[in-house]
Order: C-alpha cells, then structure tokens, then sequence
C-alpha cells in the first residue's frame, strides 16, 4: 500500500451513480495522529441502503459507502483491543452505540475502498469485531446483515417466541431474516414479495418452505397465514404500503420489527399515531434488553406491538458468525456476485437499476472483493 495513491467507489454528485476515483492516504505513523487505524478491507457487501443512497432516496452524506465489510489492520489498533492485531481480520460494527447518528458508509466513510484511514478521534468503542477464528472471510461478510437479523428476531421473540413468522421482503436482508429465523427454532417462516423472480430464488434454492412463499405483485398479502410476528424488510419508497399490507394480515397482538427505516416525523398509514422513527432508535446496539416495544393500534382497534433497532453488538454479530460457521452451505447462497473492485461501479449502477420495478427485480447480493 505504501507509495501509491488508493482506489475508492465514491457517489457521483446529485446521486444515481459510482466511480472509481484515486485519493491519497497518509499511513498512521506518518501522521500526528498516533491513534489512527489503517485499514484493509477485503471484503465489502452492497446493501440495499448503499442502493438507496446512490439512488438518491436517502440524505446520508458519506461520499464512500460500504458498512458490510471484513478488514484486516495495517496500522493501529482497535481502541478496546488488544495491541498486537496486525494484519488480523475484523467485522465492521457500523452503528456507534453512543450515538447511533454515526454510521460507517452513511455518516463516516465507507469501507469501499483499497485502503481506509480511521482518526483516532473517530474510532468508537465496539467499532471492530474479530472474525472467528476458521471463518471463510467472504461469507462472514453476511456477519453484519445477519446480526441485525438476529436481534430483530430475539425482539420479537419477547415475551415468547414466535410460532408464525412472516418476512415482507425477499432480497437479501429479507433471505438472512427468513433463514436465521428457520434456524433459530421458529417453527413456521413464511416470504411475501411483489417480486416472483425474488421469490422463486429462495423457494427454488430450498432457504424457505415452497408452500409458505408468496409473489405478491398486486401488493396484497395472504390473510390466511396470520403471523404472530412480522419482520418488514422492504426498500424505504415501498414502507407505507408493505406496513399496511403487514398490519392488515397479523394476528391481533402480534409484534412487528421494522428493519426498513422510516424518516422523522412520518406517521404509517395503518397505524395513526405511531412513530416508526422514534421505534428504531429506541433500542440501540443492544441496548436496552429487552428491547423496547410500542404498544399500537391498527385502524379498526387491531392492537399490535412494534419494535425495531439500529446497530448490532458484538453478541449479535459473534451469533451470526456461529450460525454461518455452522451452515456454510446455506448462507452461501445468499452472495449471488463476487467482482473486484473496478467492475463495482458498473454493478451497482446495474443493481439500482434492475431495483426500479419492485414487481420484476431480480434476487441479487454483491460482494465487492477489494484487497482478498
């Protein structure tokens, strides 16, 4: 890395677009900053919020995105770790949990690049996870996404686990919901999507049961499966209505975990009165626990709970990363492309794309192989 100028994916001004674009680092020990970390990443996952920020549906302001990310540290070390960590792999834990306002790749930089330098002053406690130990490191790039699954699981499996889970949604965080659900002893996980192209990917690769899916291009969902929980894992322009469709098919009482964000001050159709913002950012990286959940009340007096969260902790992840150590042929159908660094801006241009018609998009995961 020494001696010539790096490579990052930066978003194009005024959105819809990528490039590859040279930048300079200055290595830690060259620098004032003796507490800086320089990282490696390897591997880095495209996201379906990388796709809305790109895509211009998102205010985030990072110019380089990628918060799904395994790297390996150059120089420094994690400001809670130990000090001879050279070279050794980590997870990116994006989300600070003292303030959830600080994000990697939305708020902070990205990990989509050769090469990235992290200020000692920006470098949070709880930032960097190790990788267990015999892990493959492009599947445990999965470890973030499917940590956040696992925590919306464990929300709404309080006070009980659930029986009936449904999963609106079938890309990628929808798939790792569905999956870890299965795997985390829930008896009965069904799938709705607008998409039957999202659908048949995870019947036909056998991720969810064939009789518990549903293409749902009308927008409506089947009333007959009554979920006792719902995970929402929709793009940000389809919430309102997967919300509704969610609320209108859930038994009465059941807990519904919005893992698709929703901006301040939006109030859901469904539901007058409740503030799905407020929701998320009540239970922060783990805290507290037991999450917190919002007594709601659908139009027409059906009384839900809603939960979500922002950020994992390292329980989450070193969770996900046991489940993907343990099912390494499962989850590696989740990643359906793996490219080097200069043919991402194409894909990703690609993926924003193939994302604008919600009833024909393809099932898709991409990993950018960046230093691996």
């Amino acid at each position: 890395m020494t001696g010539r100028r790096q490579r990052r994916i930066v978003v194009a001004p005024g959105g819809g677009g990528v490039v590859l674009a040279p930048h300079p680092l200055p290595h830690a020990d060259a620098d004032a900053d003796a507490d800086a970390l320089v990282l490696a990443p390897d591997f880095v996952g495209i996201c379906g919020t990388d796709l809305d920020i790109v895509a211009g549906r998102r205010s985030d302001r990072a110019a380089v995105l990628g918060h799904e990310a395994v790297v390996r540290i150059v120089s420094g070390h994690p400001p809670d770790g130990p000090g001879d960590t050279l070279g050794a792999r980590f997870l990116v834990n994006p989300v600070n949990g003292e303030d959830q306002d600080r994000i990697i790749g939305h708020s902070e930089e990205g990990m989509l690049q050769e090469a990235v330098r992290i200020p000692g002053s920006a470098a949070w406690s709880g930032l960097l996870v190790p990788v267990r130990p015999g892990l493959d490191p492009l599947p445990a790039v999965l470890s973030e996404p499917l940590g956040v699954a696992v925590y919306g699981i464990g929300l709404l499996a309080r006070p009980r686990p659930p029986e009936r889970l449904l999963v609106v949604g079938a890309g990628p965080m929808g798939l790792l919901t569905a999956v870890a659900a299965r795997l985390l002893g829930v008896p009965e996980v069904a799938l709705a999507d607008r998409s039957d192209r999202r659908v048949r990917y995870a019947t036909e690769r056998g991720l969810v049961a064939d009789h518990l899916a549903s293409a749902t291009a009308s927008g409506r969902l089947d009333e007959g499966f009554a979920p006792d929980a719902v995970a929402l894992c929709v793009g940000r322009e389809h919430r309102q209505g997967a919300l509704a469709e969610a609320v209108r098919v859930a038994a009465p009482g059941a807990r519904i975990d919005l893992v698709t964000g929703f901006p301040p001050g939006e109030t859901p159709w469904a539901l007058p009165g409740a503030d799905p913002h407020g929701v998320r950012r009540a239970n922060v990286c783990g805290r507290p626990w037991p999450g917190r959940v919002a007594p709601v009340t659908a139009t027409g007096g059906k009384p839900l709970g809603l939960t979500g969260h922002r950020g994992t902790s390292r329980r989450h992840l070193e969770d996900a990363m046991r489940l993907l150590a343990e099912h390494p042929a499962v989850f590696r159908k989740i990643i359906t492309d793996v490219v080097p660094l200069d043919e991402a801006p194409r894909l990703v241009r690609a993926l924003v794309l193939a994302r604008g018609d919600a009833a024909t998009a393809p099932y898709r995961k991409a990993v950018v192989s960046v230093n691996a």
